[in-house]
């Protein structure tokens, strides 16, 4: 599943098309299930709202997969939902290492970057390649190895 692309040196980190596709599917399944099940206007409009959010958030994914991009100059990470690119060269990063947390039924591993007052938290979902495997690439591409 690793979605990472190199360019030259530069390496870009994207959103699998799979993962819009299940965003999709199951906006699909949610209409279906909100029109078919739901008894009261409250529950119907709070489903197709969620199907909905599900739906935007499978179309980002589509129009603007690459969540990150690293080359030997910085670090371009994706932000916000109108997808604004923010670059910040090496020296504006004070962090990049894994999170990983003990959630409910397991643990969650996020890679994180803290770049001048930012924090950025991406998950494997986003990147399309497990986290850790990002943070050695980062800091190859950090320290020109």
């Amino acid at each position: 599943m690793d979605e990472a692309v190199t360019e030259g040196t530069a390496r870009r980190w994207r959103v699998p098309v799979a993962v819009a596709l299940v965003k999709f599917a199951l906006a699909a399944v949610l209409v279906v299930a909100t029109v078919t099940v739901a008894r009261d206007l409250v529950s119907a409009l709070l489903g197709l709202l969620v199907a909905v959010g599900l739906g935007l958030s499978g179309l980002r994914d589509v129009l603007m997969p690459v969540r990150l991009e690293a080359d030997g100059e910085g670090v371009t990470v994706l932000t916000g939902l109108p997808g604004r690119r923010k670059h910040y060269p090496w020296a504006k990063i004070e962090r990049i290492r894994l999170d990983q947390r003990r959630r409910l039924l397991g643990r969650s591993t996020m890679l994180e970057i803290d770049a001048d007052s930012d924090l950025y938290f991406l998950t494997q979902y986003e990147l399309g390649a497990p986290p850790a495997q990002v943070v050695e690439e980062l800091a190859a591409l950090r320290t020109g190895r």
